[in-house]
């Protein structure tokens, strides 16, 4: 059963074909009176996921409405029509977002370009504020906890982007007025997410009793369901009214696990054998960090926002799948 509606807005998330931005819309509409996701393309020109999440959506009752953030007269249109009360700004460049080969001047185009138009005509039509999707890759690599006013030193492109967009949207809040939030975003994991991805590969390998080959998995990481992810963004559209132009919270688990304590938590929960999980079968990959994780203490301390244990958000993930299967 949904949710009873609390809030009468109209809010706008951009890239709803995406994981985050799919589920983040869907979550959204069964909060506030009027949700409108944006895509890129018409429908049929996606791949056979993408289409899966905009069924999703639209049987969520979210809105589709195909906007190229790069034609400024057509997002000009779009704003003037929807008079959106919140954007959040999800969409952006991220293809080969882990590598070093990253086309960052493309990057750099959709994701920072893009902001000042948008900035100008949701100011000129009222709008309360804007939330930005960040990343995790924005911060340098460490093995303590990454906190919001850490110095950024990313290692990757993608990271440089991604840092480049949150500081051009603080300069672009002062200069507008206009309220502005990042989440910065770290491991997210749920239902309709990329199957070739480690946990919904894991996962569903593992319901089907299936062995999974593995790296040694020694790193430590930091997950959240995606639901948890969007009730602090849902957090973060109250938090506009705030009397602080810009802000910059981390939505994360909180807690650095091992991935190979987090593979044995699933293996228990799906009910199979932990000897499914072929650690070592697999090298790491190149470059990849040991740690990566964040402090939500700022969001939970500010927003007021607290996501579930990891345990449960596993159980819920893996009940996700199974009810999908039936």
């Amino acid at each position: 059963m949904n949710a009873p509606r609390e809030e009468r807005l109209t809010i706008v998330v951009t890239g709803v074909s995406s994981f985050i931005g799919c589920r983040l819309a869907i979550r959204l509409a069964q909060w506030c009176d009027r949700v409108i996701g944006t895509i890129s393309s018409t429908p049929d020109r996606y791949d056979e996921l993408r289409q899966k999440r905009l069924a999703a959506v639209q049987d969520a009752g979210v809105e589709l409405v195909q906007l190229d953030m790069s034609d400024v007269a057509a997002m000009k249109e779009c704003i003037g029509r929807v008079h959106p009360d919140c954007w959040i700004q999800h969409a952006g460049w991220a293809h080969d977002y882990a590598s070093l080969s990253y086309d960052l001047g493309r990057g750099h185009e959709v994701n920072v370009m893009t902001l000042t138009p948008l900035y100008e005509f949701l100011a000129e039509h009222g709008c309360r504020g804007i939330i930005l999707t960040g990343s995790s890759a924005e911060y340098s690599d460490t093995s303590d906890a990454c906190r919001e006013h850490d110095a950024c030193w990313p290692q990757t492109p993608y990271g440089l982007s991604k840092l480049a967009e949150s500081i051009r949207a603080g300069q672009l809040a002062c200069e507008y007025g206009l309220p502005t939030r990042i989440a910065r975003v770290f491991i997210p994991f749920g239902s309709l997410d990329a199957p070739a991805k480690l946990l919904s590969s894991a996962a569903l390998a593992l319901l089907d009793g299936k062995p999974v080959e593995l790296s040694p998995c020694q790193q430590y990481r930091d997950f959240i369901h995606v639901d948890d992810l969007a009730d602090g963004y849902k957090s973060l559209i109250k938090d506009l009214d705030r009397p602080i132009r810009f802000d910059i919270f981390n939505l994360c688990g909180g807690r650095p696990v091992q991935l190979r304590e987090l593979l044995g938590q699933m293996a228990r929960e799906a009910g199979v054998s932990a000897e499914l999980l072929k650690f070592g079968a697999c090298p790491m990959r190149p470059g990849e960090p040991l740690y990566s994780f964040g402090s939500n203490d700022k969001a939970v301390q500010i927003l007021g926002w607290q996501p579930r244990p990891l345990s449960e958000a596993i159980s819920k993930y893996l009940y996700e799948l199974q009810s999908k299967e039936e």
